[in-house]
C-alpha cells in the first residue's frame, strides 16, 4: 500500500502487514497503525488529545480481550480434557439419558468418540447410539452373577458351591 506524506510530498511504502494471516486486525498491527498515524500526522493540525485517549482505549480493550479470549479457550481446553477422562471411566457402564424426543434411555458404554472437543458416548446397541457426554444423567454398572448362583457374590464361603 503506497500513501503521500502530507508535509514533504514524498511516497512512503508501507507492506501489507496490517492484517495477519487470518486477516484480522491483531494488536500488533493496531499498535503499528497507531504509531503510523502519529509519524505522518500533519503537524499543523495534530491529533486532537481526545481522539488519541480514544484510540489508546481501543487499544487497550482489544489487548484485554484477546487475553481474555485466550483465557477462555485454555478454560475449554481443560473442560474437554476433564470431560474426556469422565467418560473415558465410563466404558463398560450403563448410563442413563434422555434423547433428543425426550424419551429416557438406557445402554451400556462400548467406548468414545471425542470430536471437535465434543465427548460422545457410543453405546453396545444394535445401532451403535452415540449419546452425548451432557446428556448423561446416571451411571451404573452392569449386575454380575456369579457361577453357583444367581446372587452376586456366589462363590463366597457359604455360597452354593458343590
Amino acid at each position: 500500500m503506497s500513501t503521500i506524506n502530507g508535509i514533504t510530498g514524498g511516497w512512503t511504502v508501507f507492506e501489507d502487514t496490517v492484517r495477519g494471516p487470518s486477516n484480522e486486525l491483531g494488536k500488533d498491527a493496531f499498535l503499528r497503525l497507531l504509531v503510523a498515524q502519529l509519524t505522518h500526522q500533519d503537524p499543523t493540525n495534530p491529533m486532537k488529545d481526545t481522539e488519541f485517549v480514544s484510540q489508546l482505549a481501543t487499544y487497550s480493550g482489544l489487548e484485554q480481550q484477546m487475553v481474555m479470549n485466550k483465557n477462555l479457550e485454555t478454560m475449554i481446553m481443560q473442560q474437554n480434557l476433564t470431560n474426556a477422562a469422565q467418560a473415558t471411566a465410563m466404558i463398560g457402564s450403563i448410563v442413563s439419558y434422555v434423547d433428543e424426543d425426550g424419551v429416557y434411555r438406557m445402554g451400556q458404554v462400548a467406548f468414545l468418540d471425542i470430536m471437535g472437543g465434543e465427548v460422545n458416548l457410543i453405546l453396545n446397541d444394535e445401532f451403535s447410539t452415540s449419546v452425548p457426554f451432557k446428556n448423561v444423567q446416571q451411571i451404573g454398572y452392569p449386575i454380575q452373577t456369579h457361577p453357583g448362583g444367581n446372587e452376586p457374590g456366589g462363590n463366597e464361603p457359604g455360597g452354593n458351591e458343590p
